[in-house]
């Protein structure tokens, strides 16, 4: 079910994210919070699940190989 929000309540929500994150760097720092989980999740949507654990380990194994 989709919930209208006011254009107020969502001006006012995305303001306050950008004073929170009033950098690049900020930015993407929220970015790859965000990235894995979204990863997990598309990977469990594709019938082809994998854990948070194995995929940081996967990403840990690349940085180390293009290092």
């Amino acid at each position: 079910m989709i919930v209208p929000m006011n254009a107020d309540e969502l001006d006012a929500k995305l303001r306050a994210w950008r004073e929170e994150h009033n950098t690049p760097e900020k930015v993407a720092a929220t970015h790859r919070k965000v990235l894995l989980d979204r990863v997990v999740q598309s990977m469990a949507f594709e019938n082809q699940p994998v854990s948070m654990k194995s995929l940081k380990t996967m990403t840990e194994i690349s940085k180390a190989k293009a290092g």
